[in-house]
Protein backbone atom coordinates (compact mmCIF):
# COMPACT_ATOMS: atom_id res chain seq x y z
CA UNK A 1 0.00 0.00 0.00
CA UNK A 2 0.56 3.31 -0.83
CA UNK A 3 2.01 5.76 2.12
CA UNK A 4 1.30 9.50 1.67
CA UNK A 5 2.17 10.41 5.14
CA UNK A 6 4.85 12.87 5.23
CA UNK A 7 6.70 15.12 7.94
CA UNK A 8 7.41 18.68 7.60
CA UNK A 9 10.18 19.53 9.92
CA UNK A 10 11.85 23.04 10.98
CA UNK A 11 14.08 23.49 13.55
CA UNK A 12 14.30 27.07 15.45
CA UNK A 13 17.09 27.29 18.01
CA UNK A 14 16.79 24.40 20.69
CA UNK A 15 12.76 24.02 19.19
CA UNK A 16 12.08 21.52 16.66
CA UNK A 17 8.35 22.13 14.65
CA UNK A 18 7.20 18.64 13.37
CA UNK A 19 4.30 19.20 11.05
CA UNK A 20 3.08 15.63 9.81
CA UNK A 21 0.53 15.18 7.13
CA UNK A 22 -1.47 12.37 5.91
CA UNK A 23 -2.49 9.05 7.77
CA UNK A 24 -0.70 8.31 10.53
CA UNK A 25 -1.19 4.33 10.15
CA UNK A 26 1.11 1.30 10.24
CA UNK A 27 2.59 2.21 7.00
CA UNK A 28 3.85 5.74 7.75
CA UNK A 29 5.86 4.49 11.10
CA UNK A 30 9.09 4.22 8.67
CA UNK A 31 8.32 8.08 8.18
CA UNK A 32 7.90 8.59 11.79
CA UNK A 33 11.09 6.33 12.91
CA UNK A 34 13.35 8.54 10.50
CA UNK A 35 12.18 11.80 12.14
CA UNK A 36 12.58 10.57 15.70
CA UNK A 37 15.89 9.37 15.21
CA UNK A 38 16.98 13.25 14.07
CA UNK A 39 16.29 14.69 17.01
CA UNK A 40 18.78 14.89 19.35
CA UNK A 41 19.98 16.17 22.71
CA UNK A 42 20.30 19.64 21.85
CA UNK A 43 16.40 19.90 21.72
CA UNK A 44 14.37 21.43 24.25
CA UNK A 45 11.19 21.80 22.61
CA UNK A 46 9.09 19.93 20.19
CA UNK A 47 6.30 21.01 18.58
CA UNK A 48 4.27 18.12 16.64
CA UNK A 49 1.59 20.16 14.97
CA UNK A 50 -1.47 17.62 13.98
CA UNK A 51 -3.48 19.86 12.19
CA UNK A 52 -2.99 18.32 8.53
CA UNK A 53 -3.00 14.34 10.03
CA UNK A 54 -6.39 13.83 8.85
CA UNK A 55 -6.80 9.90 10.51
CA UNK A 56 -4.54 8.21 13.14
CA UNK A 57 -4.85 4.72 14.22
CA UNK A 58 -3.57 2.94 17.57
CA UNK A 59 -0.52 2.34 15.87
CA UNK A 60 0.29 6.00 14.94
CA UNK A 61 -0.89 6.51 18.61
CA UNK A 62 1.55 3.96 19.94
CA UNK A 63 3.88 6.13 18.30
CA UNK A 64 3.24 9.13 19.17
CA UNK A 65 3.28 7.90 22.82
CA UNK A 66 6.06 6.13 22.86
CA UNK A 67 8.19 9.33 21.31
CA UNK A 68 6.27 11.58 24.28
CA UNK A 69 8.44 8.95 26.67
CA UNK A 70 11.55 9.08 25.28
CA UNK A 71 11.34 12.76 24.87
CA UNK A 72 10.33 13.08 28.33
CA UNK A 73 13.11 10.55 29.57
CA UNK A 74 15.39 13.16 27.98
CA UNK A 75 14.34 16.09 29.42
CA UNK A 76 12.45 17.42 26.37
CA UNK A 77 9.31 19.08 26.49
CA UNK A 78 6.64 18.07 23.58
CA UNK A 79 3.72 19.91 22.47
CA UNK A 80 0.64 18.20 20.54
CA UNK A 81 -1.19 20.80 19.42
CA UNK A 82 -4.14 21.07 16.53
CA UNK A 83 -5.42 17.54 17.04
CA UNK A 84 -8.30 16.92 14.45
CA UNK A 85 -11.70 15.16 15.48
CA UNK A 86 -10.67 11.88 14.58
CA UNK A 87 -7.08 11.02 15.70
CA UNK A 88 -8.70 13.00 18.84
CA UNK A 89 -11.64 10.37 19.35
CA UNK A 90 -8.73 7.75 19.18
CA UNK A 91 -7.19 9.42 21.98
CA UNK A 92 -10.00 9.73 24.09
CA UNK A 93 -10.86 6.10 23.16
CA UNK A 94 -7.05 4.60 24.58
CA UNK A 95 -7.90 6.72 27.55
CA UNK A 96 -11.42 5.83 28.40
CA UNK A 97 -9.95 1.59 27.72
CA UNK A 98 -7.16 2.38 30.35
CA UNK A 99 -9.28 1.46 33.33
CA UNK A 100 -9.99 -1.98 33.99
CA UNK A 101 -13.72 -1.85 33.42
CA UNK A 102 -13.30 0.26 30.21
CA UNK A 103 -14.54 3.94 31.86
CA UNK A 104 -11.27 5.88 32.84
CA UNK A 105 -12.05 7.38 36.44
CA UNK A 106 -8.82 8.81 37.29
CA UNK A 107 -7.73 12.52 37.12
CA UNK A 108 -6.38 13.70 33.81
CA UNK A 109 -2.35 12.79 34.37
CA UNK A 110 -3.20 9.20 34.58
CA UNK A 111 -4.82 8.37 31.23
CA UNK A 112 -2.12 7.23 28.88
CA UNK A 113 -2.22 10.33 26.22
CA UNK A 114 -1.39 12.69 28.89
CA UNK A 115 1.84 13.62 27.60
CA UNK A 116 0.49 14.22 24.31
CA UNK A 117 -2.46 16.50 26.17
CA UNK A 118 -0.28 19.02 27.92
CA UNK A 119 -0.66 22.73 26.93
CA UNK A 120 1.87 26.05 27.09
CA UNK A 121 -0.53 27.16 30.44
CA UNK A 122 -0.04 24.00 31.98
CA UNK A 123 3.52 23.85 31.34
CA UNK A 124 4.22 27.26 32.60
CA UNK A 125 1.61 26.35 35.87
CA UNK A 126 3.61 23.37 36.80
CA UNK A 127 6.93 25.07 37.06
CA UNK A 128 5.46 27.64 38.99
CA UNK A 129 4.12 25.54 41.43
CA UNK A 130 7.15 23.60 41.77
CA UNK A 131 9.70 26.36 42.30
CA UNK A 132 6.37 27.87 45.04
CA UNK A 133 6.85 24.21 46.82
CA UNK A 134 10.45 24.53 47.09
CA UNK A 135 10.86 21.21 45.01
CA UNK A 136 13.67 22.86 43.34
CA UNK A 137 14.62 26.29 42.19
CA UNK A 138 14.00 27.09 38.43
CA UNK A 139 15.96 26.96 36.31
CA UNK A 140 17.18 28.61 32.65
CA UNK A 141 15.85 25.52 31.03
CA UNK A 142 12.70 25.17 32.80
CA UNK A 143 12.12 29.31 32.08
CA UNK A 144 12.49 28.44 28.16
CA UNK A 145 9.81 26.28 28.16
CA UNK A 146 7.19 27.98 29.91
CA UNK A 147 7.15 30.89 27.42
Amino acid sequence: MDCDFHITERRYGPTVHLAPAGEFDWDAGPVWDGVQSRIDESVDVVVCDMALVRFMDVSGLTRLIAFADTLRARGTTLFVVNVRTQPAHVMDLLDDLAEPGGSFTGGPADVPTAALRRTLTDRATAIRNRADDGQRPVGPRDARHSV
